[in-house]
């Protein structure tokens, strides 16, 4: 039975988009943290249409399907559950459709990166509102619309869900579905609600519902002048008092920081100044020239020692119209964050992130080539100092143990336009590395970091860790993206709330197989 699928599989998609062997169904069996089952092949569909008979075939067996974007996740959203599933690898759908500037929106295929994107639409002179999470350079559209993110542009714009206008899903049993924008049958797709707002069940939901082929996005006009603040802080209170007050203030594209922690990690990284490559795009990101060579100037004096490693910072990027325009809007986050306890310093770390936002993926190890793997909640500005507490209070309940395992933790930190704040705990442990991370980091920086042997308690410890974190995050009532398989999510939700999700399941779904375990929907 098996082999007559993969038989009508490869007859469908070419022998060359259909693996079997055993090397590629365990790299497609991982994420960024761990490992779930082998599936039966990877499949490797180049259009929707050959998507869509792929699936009809696969029904006909009544074997599981599992899709996979760039794979960032590390919340086993791809990983299967289930013997003999098929895993959908989606790269190769990965075409921009339609740049329409004058009605202010873009379609793309869903397996684009946001790399892709935004380099495509660079040159029009316009963009996404939301332009892409750090890991674009491999993390896609699907990916993120299924998984929720957030990074660049979120200061002013959240999530990535927020800027998408309309959406193609394909269920299952290959049954198409034209949602939001899409839904309009005779016209084009520049306005997202067109009666109930049905594509929003199939945003954020971790690949449980349907698979993501096409996107439209809304387009916005990038502001030409840019500035970049950084600010520390003494206490974490302070930090997020200042954090509100800036989102609050609404001039910000993005508003970031780091704890001692995680701040300590990132400084034991190559220094900034070291990377030719990345000085060169600062200078260029400056427009070169004298302004350039200024900029460049700066970075190279400010090193990395301007930080004090025992306090918190903040980093801020923000837009205007022009020059006068951002040092306007530069003054009102200086005025916002007055009224904390705030010490300015040098930008350097914004300005690097801006002049090179879509780097190599390399902070999925840590400095010392630790493994890595974070937990996040986002909550509202006036409980994100007991929600940080909350957090800390796990730590030190499990004190002992990371100090046997030689586990290290820090928070990343940021605001998420004017709704709230995202805490995101990260974990770091000596561990052997995944076949993942062979593949997917760079050889010249893997071959820089020691190689640790297989640590399968330490690694037990930080699961037991991240559990307990993501419980808090369930109980102190936060939300979080990448739900996966990880999150508490069943128990989180009000009981109409949950019977609802089961029975649109149920409807979209009615054999469980659609990426069985996801929103603790089946296993």
């Amino acid at each position: 039975m098996a082999q007559a699928l993969l038989d009508e599989l490869t007859a469908l998609l070419g022998a060359d988009n259909v693996l079997t062997g055993e090397a590629e169904r365990r790299f497609y069996s991982q994420d960024v943290y761990r490992e779930g089952r082998l599936p039966l092949a990877v499949i490797r569909p180049g259009s929707a249409d050959e998507l869509v008979a792929a699936l009809r075939a696969i029904a006909r067996e009544g074997l599981a399907v599992v899709p996979r974007g760039g794979g960032m996740s590390y919340t086993d959203g791809y990983l299967p559950q289930r013997d003999n599933s098929i895993s959908i690898d989606l790269l190769r759908l990965n075409r921009v459709l339609e740049v329409n500037a004058e009605d202010g929106y873009v379609t793309v295929e869903c397996g684009a990166t946001w790399q892709s994107l935004f380099e495509a639409l660079a040159p029009l002179g316009v963009r996404t509102p939301y332009w892409g999470p750090l890991s674009g350079q491999k993390a896609t559209i699907g990916g993120a619309l299924s998984q929720g993110s957030m990074f660049l542009g979120s200061g002013r714009y959240g999530a990535a869900a927020e800027s998408v206008l309309g959406l193609d899903v394909v269920l299952v049993d290959g049954t198409v579905l034209k949602l939001g924008s899409h839904a309009n049958a005779f016209g084009v797709p520049f306005f997202r609600q067109y009666g109930p707002d049905t594509m929003s069940l199939f945003l954020s939901d971790t690949g449980a519902l349907g698979i993501k082929t096409r996107a439209t996005f809304r387009l916005v006009r990038p502001q030409p002048e840019s500035r970049h603040l950084s600010f520390q802080f003494v206490s974490a209170a302070d930090l997020f008092t200042a954090m509100g007050a800036v989102a609050r203030a609404d001039v910000v594209s993005e508003c970031f920081a780091f704890d001692p922690g995680l701040q300590g990690m990132r400084m034991k990284r190559a220094r900034l100044t070291d990377d030719v490559k990345t000085l060169g795009k600062v200078m260029k990101a400056a427009g070169g020239g004298l302004a350039g060579l200024k900029e460049g100037a700066k970075l190279v004096m400010a090193g990395r020692g301007f930080l004090d490693e025992k306090q918190y910072s903040m980093h801020l990027s923000l837009d205007g119209r022009d020059a006068a325009d951002a040092d306007a809007k530069a003054a009102v986050v200086r005025a916002a964050v007055g009224d904390a306890k705030a010490r300015e310093v040098e930008n350097s770390v914004p300005k690097v992130m801006r002049a090179n936002p879509f780097a190599d993926v390399t902070s999925m190890l840590g400095p010392g080539g630790e493994r890595w793997v974070p937990v996040h909640g986002v909550t509202s500005f006036s409980r994100a100092v007991s929600l940080f507490d909350s957090c800390q209070a796990v730590f030190a309940r499990h004190a002992e143990e990371m100090r046997r395992f030689d586990i290290d933790h820090g928070y990343l930190i940021a605001s998420v336009g004017m709704a709230g704040i995202l805490l995101e705990p990260v974990l770091y442990w000596p561990e052997a590395r995944l076949a993942f991370h062979e593949r997917v980091l760079p050889p010249d920086y893997l071959a820089r970091l020691p190689v640790f042997p297989p640590n399968p308690a330490a690694t037990e410890a930080v699961g037991r860790i991240r559990m307990a974190l993501a419980e808090n995050f369930t109980m102190q009532g936060a939300v979080s993206f990448q739900i996966g398989k990880f999150y508490p999510y069943q128990r989180g939700l009000e009981p109409g709330a949950a019977t609802f999700l089961r029975e649109i399941k149920a409807l979209v779904d009615p054999e469980g197989r659609m990426n069985p375990g996801c929103l603790g929907l089946g296993n």
